[in-house]
């Protein structure tokens, strides 16, 4: 008994399933910790509803943006504006320094507004603090956007992965159950020609976004909300689909692209053109819209019939080339 009840325990990879159970654990609580936070999130928000700067427990301060409101309208709307959006946008120390900035405007004005003479120095005082304080909530709201837009890139991606190991995996099984065999080569190399130009227009999709992000400077937090950026990697898979299908049918014309034969160039041909598709949804449009007969574009719009009065240009009869 002493002897058994001192035996070390097994702890190798096999035969022991205990890190598959911690694993599981693990993933379970992912999920669950999210609804968390954002159970917290808006319950903290219930509580502390948007405040006006005239609705402060604070009867001195108060009286101040009362006096500042009655010198400055116009200039206290806009505090009132940037405050009410920092608190509907930004959390934790971000919000109590908008706070601070914003009620050190309207204490410092309201002295100012207190003393005689004209208050033309202070209004231009009061728009400088104001101008800072719209400038710091744009730079805080911005990372914020980004943040948010990084984390849907990442969601997506992830979904990417399993969406391809689910079409690469069920697409095997249907064609090999269907065929009751392997997989002949060519429907293998169609699958993964598939899978290539999905996977790459995900990632043209992400690199697009990161481009568009840098070249914002201020990023509104609605346009990150309700999941852009994964909604951007679902375009990406869907045009990079659409691209490949259109190719490979022949629909498009074939003077359009050149599919090579081997099957290492054929891997990185697809994987260029899901990338593009990805990328740039407009060039993947302008390239659905070809013609099917000689790969040009739409034939151009009629020419514009002359004014009347107007005497036709030399070659032409009634605005038309003869």
């Amino acid at each position: 008994m002493a002897e058994a009840a001192q035996a070390p325990l097994r702890t190798g990879w096999i035969g022991d399933t205990s890190w598959a159970t911690w694993s599981a654990i693990q993933l379970a609580r992912i999920p669950n910790a999210a609804r968390s936070r954002a159970a917290e999130r808006e319950r903290r928000a219930l509580q502390k509803p948007p405040i006006g700067l005239l609705r402060s427990d604070d009867a001195d301060f108060r009286a101040a943006a009362r006096k500042v409101a009655a010198y400055a309208p116009r200039q206290f709307g806009r505090l009132n504006e940037v405050l009410l959006r920092g608190q509907f946008v930004l959390r934790g120390d971000d919000i109590a320094t908008l706070d601070e900035l914003v009620r050190e405007a309207v204490r410092i004005a309201a002295q100012g507004f207190a003393r005689p003479g004209s208050p033309a120095a202070d209004i231009a005082a009061l728009v400088a603090r104001l101008d800072y304080a719209e400038d710091f909530l744009k730079r805080r709201e911005g990372e914020l956007a980004r943040r948010r837009y990084a984390r849907g890139l990442l969601g997506g991606v992830i979904l990417t992965f399993l969406v391809l190991g689910l079409i690469g995996g069920g697409g095997a099984a249907v064609i090999t159950l269907w065929r009751g065999g392997p997989i002949p080569t060519e429907q293998a190399d169609a699958l993964r020609d598939v899978l290539v130009a999905v996977g790459a227009g995900a990632a043209g999709a992400c690199v697009s976004v990161l481009l568009r992000m840098h070249k914002l400077g201020d990023l509104p937090i609605e346009v990150a909300a309700g999941g852009a950026a994964r909604y951007r990697i679902f375009l990406g898979w869907f045009f990079a689909a659409a691209v490949v299908f259109l190719l490979k049918s022949g629909i498009l014309a074939a003077t359009v692209f050149t599919i090579p034969e081997g099957r290492v160039e054929s891997w990185f041909f697809w994987g260029s053109v899901g990338f593009l598709a990805g990328f740039n949804e407009r060039w993947a449009t302008n390239l659905i819209s070809r013609s099917s007969r000689d790969g040009s574009e739409a034939a151009p719009p009629a020419a514009t019939p002359p004014v009347a009065g107007s005497t036709p240009a030399a070659g032409t009869t009634g605005g038309r080339a003869k």
